[in-house]
């Protein structure tokens, strides 16, 4: 029942400000939360006035209740004493007490990379956040990432479609979906790799949350690859985290006119180590005896010629219908109905404008 007085600890705001301090303090959480006001006092900056915010905020919580909460919610707590606490983590300045989680890839994990980047990511950085993420969780490595929109989800995506590891680290309380539309999204990863906040549920997902939340994404991870962002990127808040860590900063370089290349090519500049595939963070790290599968090749293998040709046509560009078409001399209706069944095997997408865009 130890883990229930951590949980109590959390959700007494004046403790949490302070919580390394006082919890060190004493023997176990449990005696923390049922100290005296003159046992408080003793600890070196705590003042009459925060030992009464302290027990008066304690007291107005119902312990047993948001412990059923979480547990009806199948949420559990690991904390910094836990022999199961990542040990990446806890190398970290400042690393969180308490971990809150759903799914138990977290206790376990071994090789980590983040992939984080823009909301706002392009069709191109989608892809290639998914392609990376894939191939790299094809190697055996697990994918850190915020579930935020963009380039955040992707990679959490592509960790999850050949049923890769992924480990999605969240700004808010687990009774949060944000953003709303990555409710699904939320589910697989608890099934499949691991939810995991510092925050227990009731928790908005308020802006100051996030940037303490980028520390853990970095604290977690071997490296940061970063996809798409602007000069004022949260993603960029990660990699600052990621440096005075000790972390691997990896950059995947973009077109030149685009704002959201801005940020890869600011960390180009200053050292950041540029990435084309997953290979390149694999040996990087000193990890290229994780060789990623040959699922690739094996569906690449399985298309036709003309489904071959199409793929060789697009490259790695967007191109129109008519492009294709005049490019392969091939005709009109043939092409769409190639464009459809590739575009349903998962080789390529239509963006917005009804360009096609190859995606693996």
């Amino acid at each position: 029942m130890e883990k229930k007085y951590w949980l109590g600890l959390k959700l007494v705001p004046a403790i949490d400000k302070r919580f390394s301090k006082i919890i060190n303090f004493y023997e176990t959480a449990e005696e923390v939360w049922y100290a005296k006001k003159e046992s408080f006092l003793k600890i070196y900056g705590v003042s009459s006035e925060l030992a009464n915010e302290i027990i008066k905020q304690r007291e107005s919580i119902d312990l047993d209740k948001n412990w059923q909460r979480h547990k009806k919610m199948g949420i559990e707590i690991l904390t910094i004493y836990d022999d199961n606490y990542p040990p990446l983590l806890k190398e970290i300045p400042n690393p969180p007490n308490v971990l809150f989680f759903k799914g138990d890839l977290i206790e376990k994990y071994s090789e980590a990379v983040a992939i984080v980047g823009s909301r706002r990511a392009t069709a191109y950085g989608v892809a290639l956040a998914e392609e990376l993420a894939l191939n790299l969780s094809e190697a055996g490595v697990t994918i850190v990432s915020g579930v935020a929109r963009g380039i955040d989800s992707s990679a959490h995506r592509g960790a999850l479609k050949d049923k890769g590891s992924t480990i999605g680290v969240l700004g808010c309380g687990h009774d949060v979906i944000y953003p709303p539309e990555n409710k699904r999204l939320y589910e697989t990863i608890s099934q499949q790799g691991s939810l995991i906040s510092e925050y227990p549920i009731g928790t908005r997902p308020l802006k100051w949350n996030f940037p303490a939340r980028n520390r853990i994404i970095s604290g977690l991870s071997r490296g940061v690859v970063v996809v798409e962002a602007s000069e004022k990127s949260g993603a960029l808040i990660t990699v600052d985290f990621a440096l005075e860590q000790g972390r691997e900063v990896f950059a995947v370089p973009g077109n030149t006119k685009n704002i959201l290349s801005k940020g890869p090519h600011k960390l180009l500049k200053s050292g950041a180590c540029l990435i084309e595939t997953s290979q390149d963070i694999l040996e990087e790290l000193g990890l290229s005896h994780l060789v990623s599968s040959q699922l690739q090749t094996d569906r690449l293998a399985k298309l036709n010629e003309e489904e071959q040709k199409i793929l060789a046509c697009l490259g790695w560009e967007q191109k129109y219908i008519d492009e294709i078409i005049r490019d392969l001399d091939i005709n009109p209706s043939k092409t769409a109905s190639l464009l459809t069944t590739l575009e349903i095997k998962g080789f390529i997408k239509q963006d917005i404008g009804k360009k096609y865009l190859r995606i693996h």
